[in-house]
């Protein structure tokens, strides 16, 4: 008995230290948000990506994306959590993000396509966001990319809509985050009033 209690702790550490491993190499499991690499670095999580989305990632390596390269990426985006690999597409997008805002701060001037792609992909991540009420593990994976954008992609200088709907200037994903909080918001509003109603009608009740 004692040998088979030291067989299963010593099976477990074993699978805890290869988690540890795989952690340690960029690797995250499947259904979570795969955080951009480092310049010069290329974690595992990342490679199913590009398998998935050849012609985006190639793309962002030559420097030039093109209607056609982002189209296949950017309909996954839209489709939310019913699409067909949506945490893959969440991960390429804010990888392609993080490489175009990086590429637009080294450019001596502004360039217009660069900026009209990122504030589209804004505007996709917030659509994502708003219409996967249902999955909260991909609407924290949304928030995930976005936060790791907003503090480690460039600032880059884009129009948003601010809380009223009016056109203001934003920096990376920061109209993305506010739209996240304004809806976390409204929800906990809603359920606190639903749950006010509740307790009034069960005392109207008794």
């Amino acid at each position: 008995m004692r040998g088979l209690v030291q067989l299963a702790a010593t099976a477990s550490l074993g699978l805890v230290l290869a988690f540890a491993v795989r952690a340690g190499q960029g690797e995250v499991a499947p259904g979570a948000y795969c955080p951009f690499p480092e310049p010069g670095q290329a974690p595992s999580c990342m490679e199913p990506a590009q398998q998935e989305y050849p012609d985006f990632f190639s793309a962002i390596d030559e420097g030039e994306i093109s209607d056609a390269d982002a189209s296949l990426l950017e309909s996954e985006v839209a489709a939310g959590a019913a699409g067909k690999a949506p945490y893959l597409a969440i991960s390429s997008l804010s990888y392609g993000y993080y490489r175009l805002a990086q590429r637009a701060a080294q450019s001596s001037g502004e360039d217009p396509a660069v900026v009209a792609r990122l504030q589209r992909w804004n505007e996709l991540l917030s659509a994502a966001y708003d219409t996967s009420a249902d999955d909260p593990n991909y609407r924290e994976a949304i928030r995930e990319a976005a936060n790791d954008l907003a503090q480690r992609a460039p600032a880059i200088a884009l129009a948003c809509a601010d809380e009223r709907g009016h056109t203001t200037e934003c920096n990376s994903t920061e109209a993305v985050i506010r739209g996240i909080n304004r809806t976390q918001e409204t929800v906990g509003i809603r359920g606190a009033l639903e749950r006010l109603l509740e307790r009034m009608l069960g005392r109207g009740d008794s």
